[in-house]
């Protein structure tokens, strides 16, 4: 598993991970697998940098002779990639910084009465003991975007807040302060400076190997793809059902392969072996319960094809939707501004869109925005008891006091599909390839949130932000396409091939925990089975929660610990 890490405190006799790359002493820092560059300065001041970034290195040694935290604190979306910062200055003093986006998670524990920080809190847990943590599982059963301040998926391994400093003085004084807020941009500006981030976050990553990228045919995964074409060869895959060799998805990314010859497109057929709800006992296990969960046949059949084809760095276009297509829940931004007309006007474009009233939504942006982004339902197959824990662990990112609801919306699913995009990762490295997701990127969630809510939403065009900053990039049928198309049918035929295996889940860990209501999972299932749409979104984390559970009961951990030199 690729992972860093280090101790934020200095005694003798630390327990360190078998097999990492000790990169200094007194504290210990190492990495395991994960890219990093080493300052130093001759005052003893030392710094790290963990994952993809694009700072030259004569501007992390200008940077290490900073010693305004304020400068510091802005070098953290000053360049291009995902990374994490960590200073010691020499002065007993250990600073780490947790991006704004969430895209490098972080997390701390204690061990021994020393505190150690890492990238991974399997890893922690690994090292403490830890086990599942129900009250944060009820949180995640409810919404899984959810923050659960001090918590993670394991009992004593906290969540360091994305956007905050987390800093330990002598005396082992600790401190977490936010340091980021968004700026604010012209449209024009923002347009620019976001294609300029997207090449910036491609080409940090595409020296590292043989690049792929997804290449569904859709805006997302075809704006990386063309932009790492322009860095060099790239190998673009498209998956597609079986049999089905032309039309929709396939023709658009035939499209975006001839409009750049650098891209090798391949095509990889689904078949019945790949259907979501297959081979679910194969799971790895993760940080937490991974997105992917129920697809893991497929995802693993990708992976695979990917290492057949020389590849070991793929680009993926995840967390795209999260940023580009949010739903209208800047209408209660516009309600509290007293924007009324430019309110009404976006409520009935909504409403043409829906063939629905436009007064619920403007009900709603009134009274209860959540309802404008479908959190507001209790689901009936959850228990009192998850729904009180959750209330109990759960509440908004201490740094969001300012933003206004829609931009709450953005940067919390940004945050959440960073956080899950590390156990992606997790699972893609078992099969030796490095996923990276540069939608997450902090430079470029900073850069849609700078520009006003309202104009990044539409009825009338499809990703508006995202379509101006790719028009120079795509072919006109692409950029005019709209939606992808939807396979919301493959998870009803999974589902009947392994019908099962998915009821075995309802009766399990979940259950015992008193977390769910097991009569009406099997009842919400069985009208799947029958062929009725049902909010796979909402009931896809308790399936995937089970099986994360099921793995941590069985799956010894892949991080060992050993007492190291003094």
């Amino acid at each position: 598993m690729l992972w860093y890490g280090g101790y934020l405190t200095r005694p003798d006799g630390q327990r360190r991970p078998v097999g990492a790359q000790m990169l200094w002493d007194t504290p210990a820092l190492w990495s395991a697998g994960v890219p990093v560059r080493i300052a130093a300065g001759s005052n003893g001041r030392r710094l790290a940098v963990f994952g993809p970034c694009t700072a030259s290195n004569t501007q992390l040694d200008q940077l290490l002779r900073r010693h305004d935290l304020a400068a510091w604190d802005a070098a953290v979306t000053a360049w291009a990639g995902a990374y994490t910062l960590v200073l010691d200055d020499a002065g007993g003093s250990v600073f780490v910084w947790a991006d704004p986006a969430g895209a490098c998670p972080l997390y701390v524990a204690r061990s021994g009465g020393e505190a150690v920080w890492g990238s991974s809190s399997l890893a922690l847990a690994a090292l403490i003991g830890a086990r599942p943590d129900t009250a944060w599982l009820a949180g995640h059963l409810v919404d899984p975007t959810a923050f659960t301040p001090g918590r993670s998926a394991w009992t004593g391994v906290e969540q360091i807040p994305p956007g905050h400093r987390f800093t330990v003085r002598s005396g082992d004084s600790v401190t977490t302060v936010p340091f980021w807020h968004p700026s604010q941009l012209a449209w024009p500006d923002a347009v620019h400076r976001l294609r300029e981030d997207l090449a910036g976050s491609v080409r940090a990553r595409a020296g590292s190997g043989p690049v792929s990228s997804d290449l569904s045919g859709g805006l997302d995964s075809s704006t990386l793809a063309v932009l790492a074409a322009r860095l060099g060869p790239v190998l673009g895959v498209t998956y597609h059902p079986k049999g089905v060799t032309s039309g929709g998805d396939l023709d658009h990314a035939r499209a975006v392969a001839r409009a750049s010859p650098s891209i090798r497109h391949e095509l990889m057929p689904m078949c019945r072996e790949h259907l979501p709800f297959t081979d679910l006992s194969r799971l790895p296990l993760t940080d937490e319960p991974a997105p992917s969960a129920i697809t893991v046949a497929q995802l693993s059949a990708q992976l695979n094809f990917l290492v057949g084809l020389g590849a070991t760095t793929h680009l993926t276009g995840d967390g795209g939707d999260s940023l580009f297509m949010p739903p209208p829940v800047h209408l209660a931004d516009l309600a509290r501004s007293g924007r009324l007309f430019r309110l009404a006007s976006d409520a009935q474009s909504w409403a043409r869109l829906y063939r629905a009233s436009p007064w619920p939504v403007v009900s709603s942006a009134w009274r209860e925005p959540r309802r404008l982004v479908g959190r507001s339902k209790a689901a009936p197959w959850l228990t009192t008891n998850a729904n009180e824990l959750a209330l109990s662990v759960t509440a908004p990112y201490p740094d969001m006091q300012l933003l206004g609801h829609a931009d709450d919306f953005v940067l919390t699913e940004a945050r959440y599909v960073g956080r899950t995009a590390a156990t992606e990762g997790q699972l893609a490295s078992v099969h030796g390839i490095t996923m990276h997701n540069p939608f997450t990127d902090p430079r470029v969630v900073e850069a849609v949130l700078s520009v006003d809510a309202s104009r990044r939403w539409s009825a009338r065009r499809y990703k508006p932000l995202l379509s101006d900053v790719a028009a120079p990039l795509l072919p006109a049928q692409v950029l005019d396409r709209g939606a992808k198309g939807l396979f919301a049918v493959d998870h009803h035929h999974g589902l009947r091939a392994n019908k099962s295996q998915v009821l075995d889940l309802v009766d399990g860990h979940l259950a015992e925990h008193g977390l769910i209501r097991p009569a009406a999972v099997r009842a919400l299932l069985s009208h799947a089975l029958l062929g009725v749409d049902i909010p796979w979104g909402r009931i896809e984390p308790v399936l995937g929660a089970e099986l994360w559970l099921r793995a941590a009961e069985v799956t010894p951990s892949t991080v060992r610990w050993e007492v190291g030199a003094a």
